[in-house]
């Protein structure tokens, strides 16, 4: 009787060490403008014409990670879409803001699992931008995977200091929000786009 408690208490273990496996953790940082200043991932960003956006991924664990941007004419634009190994830095070029006021969505999905179908929907868009069916067909599955998730509550997040530079920036960061206790994540972040001040 004793062997079987040792044996069960062990495989409780394991099995409790690989559900906490199952679970992505990535962090993100976004710097602003030419000094880099960090600004909150929730709240809406606001750039100024000319200004750069820069966005900063850092997933613990290898995963998937795609990353679209949609501007107020709904037209996208496939910034990132590939598996990434844990620990690897994801360092996007700025988005640089134009002329034209208005608003960008970002959408940032991280996931441990491969999603075939949004890859499918990437890969038909990317082959045609300017189809009208294809851009829907993307919106519609970044959107479903939303509701998906969604269903799961607001995830979890905290905001933790870091230290050290940005590869190839020059800024000290000094705060990155991380993201953990699932295993996929659709985040959407609005940019605003402002006139620059004389």
């Amino acid at each position: 009787m004793k062997k079987i408690c040792i044996l069960y208490l062990y495989a409780s273990i394991g099995l409790f060490q690989a559900a906490a496996q199952q679970n992505l953790i990535w962090d993100i940082q976004l710097l602003k403008g030419s000094n880099h200043e960090v600004v909150p991932y929730s709240q809406t960003i606001t750039t100024e014409s000319g200004q750069g956006l820069y966005v900063v991924i850092n997933p613990a664990s290898d995963c998937f990670c795609y990353v679209i941007s949609q501007n107020s004419e709904r037209k996208m634009v496939i910034l990132y879409d590939q598996a990434v190994k844990g620990g690897n830095e994801i360092s996007l070029n700025p988005l640089q803001a134009d002329n034209s006021p208005g608003t960008v969505t970002l959408y940032i999905i991280m996931s441990l699992a491969r999603q075939t179908k949004l890859e499918d929907f990437i890969k038909n868009y990317k082959s045609s931008p300017s189809s009208q069916r294809y851009a829907n067909n993307l919106h519609g599955e970044i959107a479903r995977l939303q509701d998906t998730v969604s269903g799961l509550g607001e995830p979890a997040s905290v905001i933790i200091a870091s230290g050290g530079t940005t590869r190839g920036q020059n800024s000290t960061q000094e705060y990155v929000t991380r993201f953990s206790e699932r295993n996929i994540y659709v985040r959407a972040i609005t940019i605003r786009t402002a006139p620059a001040v004389p």
